[in-house]
């Protein structure tokens, strides 16, 4: 048995484990996993969030081979959560038998117990086996191939470590140690100094400990793993090498009041100090460059003080803290929501040298002026999204891209501002226009008068906009995300002929448009971007000849009042090629027999149906699809 256990490839064990059978032999209740030589795990009695069912167990109560229905079966495997919350037995050493492979998720978390002893056949412990446990601590015989332990003496009471083979790397360790077995006397472990000969924390080695409030670090440690300290007591942490990773949520949910990192540590990962409600300040290193997503998010961040080495801030970094002022000095991107709920966050200064601002990253801050230095290249949509005080927003002549408005429910902000000389966006009449496009400088420059030449996409009206109109310019084709969002001043919105394409949102949470107006002969793109009290009571005008085309068109089609409008061009309907006022198939004919230039008399205007400039053989497919409906 023994041997054959010994070449059996966890791996593909660990593939197998869906459920057959269970049932209950002796103290436990066992589960047959699928694919395997009658192998069963151990289980729980009970799948209860007071625990898994089990008490008062001893070293005999754990079988190598049991029997049920007459067929024996090995035990091979600590199942998932089998003896989650349980209280075993805090006076007794438990020693799991010879055959058991493999210890699963939770097995013994929030476990209670003396100390547990693993056997030589051990080949597989899950990250998160003993999160949160008491136990009294974790050996293994010393013949297992794969584990070890290792004894550490912590103010004066001796704890002992599960490591890998090499006593390398710390596995997980026990939260507890009863002083003495007979009078069953608990001395929790509260502190550790990390043994010399460690290099590595693993993964949630010390997850969810209840007492652990001081952890000694050597400058030999090389990575501290994923969770190691999560939910812990830790009150401060001192890492001394600049090479050491730390992993992510590393110190989460902790009581963490102080962090010293050292110089030339480059990068914070993810959810590192996250939600560590007693760190009030911080000071980062010269030579750290990124903070990972959420990696500082809701603290209690007072003050921050990032290096001159920084150049990226990840999505949330630093989010829903209540510091006031933020030096982002050398910073290249900051990230979406990186500053997200910092409520009281009235002042951003840098050395001008960020490059993009990604969506929502100052939503909900205290901001009353834009921090858009020179030299910046990119702003997200809703970059500054419900900064309520915000009164000022001038866009710098170095952005050539702004992917939707920046600054929706900016409820004190009436009108946008370009800086001079910018070659890629204006402002017309307190709105945000790109020019010859986002990313393309203009065809050609300013003309005179009122409206800026090259005008290609309304990017954003301000949300404190005080106009009741909004008319968007002739050769605009496209009105940006949420261009107009929650600008509720608007009551009618006239769309110019040049017009292709309105993008999600556009006037979303706008309820009393009651007129719109668009020019364009064929219906720009566009989704249900108005809203449903818009679609029902307000009024829709399009040119007379387009009418029926805007009666199919997605997102058009749902305005309830459509009325054709006179614009002064031909007045035919679009498909309407023998202008003789209706769509027919006599229309299908007349426009192939101008194809084939057997007849010249002929609507060009409504023989585009296609809309794109071109009079072609895709006209008649085009044509043909309205009247089957299919267009």
């Amino acid at each position: 048995m023994k041997s054959y256990l010994t070449f059996l490839s966890f791996s593909l064990l660990a593939m197998c484990m869906l459920a057959q059978t269970q049932f209950t032999s002796g103290k436990f209740k066992y589960e047959v996993i699928e694919g395997t030589d009658n192998m069963v795990q151990i289980i729980p009695k009970s799948n209860s969030e007071s625990g898994a069912g089990y008490s008062n167990l001893v070293s005999s109560d754990f079988k190598t081979s049991v029997t049920y229905d007459g067929v024996t079966y090995y035990v091979v495997g600590i199942g998932a959560n089998a003896f989650y919350k349980c209280k075993l037995n805090e006076q007794a050493i438990l020693q799991l038998p010879e055959g058991i492979i493999f210890i699963d998720e939770g097995a013994f978390s929030y476990t209670e117990m003396g100390s547990l002893k693993m056997p030589t056949t051990l080949q597989f412990i899950a990250e998160t086996a003993f999160n949160d446990n008491k136990l009294a601590g974790m050996t293994v015989l010393a013949d297992n191939p794969y584990f070890a332990h290792l004894a550490s003496t912590q103010s004066n009471v001796t704890y002992t470590l599960l490591t890998n083979k090499e006593k390398t790397k710390i596995i997980a360790a026990p939260g507890a140690k009863p002083t003495q077995f007979s009078a069953g006397g608990t001395t929790y472990l509260t502190s550790i100094t990390i043994p010399d000969q460690i290099t590595e924390i693993g993964d949630y080695a010390f997850y969810g400990n209840p007492t652990l409030k001081t952890v000694n670090f050597h400058a030999g440690i090389t990575r501290i793993g994923m969770g190691a300290f999560y939910g812990t007591q830790l009150t401060k942490v001192n890492i001394p090498n600049p090479e050491c990773v730390i992993g992510n949520s590393c110190f989460s949910n902790s009581q963490v009041g102080s962090v010293t990192l050292p110089q030339g540590m480059k990068k914070l990962g993810r959810h590192v100090f996250f939600y560590c409600p007693n760190l009030t300040s911080l000071t980062l290193p010269e030579g750290m460059e990124e903070i990972g997503l959420m990696c500082f998010a809701s603290c209690s961040l007072t003050s921050v003080n990032l290096p001159s080495t920084m150049v990226k801030l990840d999505s949330c970094a630093l989010q829903d803290n209540p510091f006031t002022s933020i030096n982002l000095k050398n910073v290249k991107f900051v990230g979406r929501q990186a500053f997200s709920q910092c409520t009281n966050l009235t002042t951003v200064t840098g050395n001008g040298m960020l490059e993009e601002i990604d969506g929502a990253a100052f939503t909900r801050c205290a901001l009353t002026t834009a921090y858009l230095p020179e030299g910046l290249l990119t702003i997200n949509m809703n970059a500054y999204f419900r900064c309520q005080n915000m009164n000022s927003f001038t866009v710098p002549t170095t952005v050539t891209t702004i992917t939707g408005n920046p600054c929706v429910g900016a409820t004190a902000l009436t009108a946008f501002a370009v800086a001079d000389g910018s070659e890629y966006f204006a402002a017309y009449d307190g709105c945000l226009y790109a020019t010859g496009g986002s990313t393309v400088k203009p065809e050609s420059s300013r003309a005179d008068g009122d409206v800026p030449a090259g005008l290609t996409a309304l990017v954003g009206v301000p949300t404190g906009w005080q106009q009741s109109v909004l008319r968007v310019p002739e050769g605009v084709t496209v009105i940006a995300n949420q261009a107009a969002r929650e600008v509720t001043s608007i009551t009618e919105v006239e769309l110019p002929s040049t017009l292709v394409e309105i993008r999600p949102s556009a006037f979303s949470s706008i309820t009393g448009i009651n007129k719109v107006t668009c020019l364009a002969t064929t219906p720009p793109v566009s989704g249900g971007y108005f809203t449903d009290a818009v679609y029902e009571n307000a009024t829709l005008y399009v040119p007379m000849r387009s009418l029926e085309l805007y009666m199919n068109a997605e997102g058009w089609s749902n305005f309830q009042h459509i009325e054709g409008l006179d614009t002064g061009d031909d007045s035919g309907l679009i498909g309407d090629v023998d202008n003789d006022g209706e769509v027919a198939i006599s229309d299908v004919s007349a426009l192939i027999d101008y194809l084939l230039g057997n007849n010249d008399d002929i609507c060009t205007a409504c023989a585009d149906v296609d809309g794109d400039t071109f009079i072609t053989i895709a006209d008649v497919s085009a044509l043909t699809d309205m009247l089957l409906g299919n267009n």
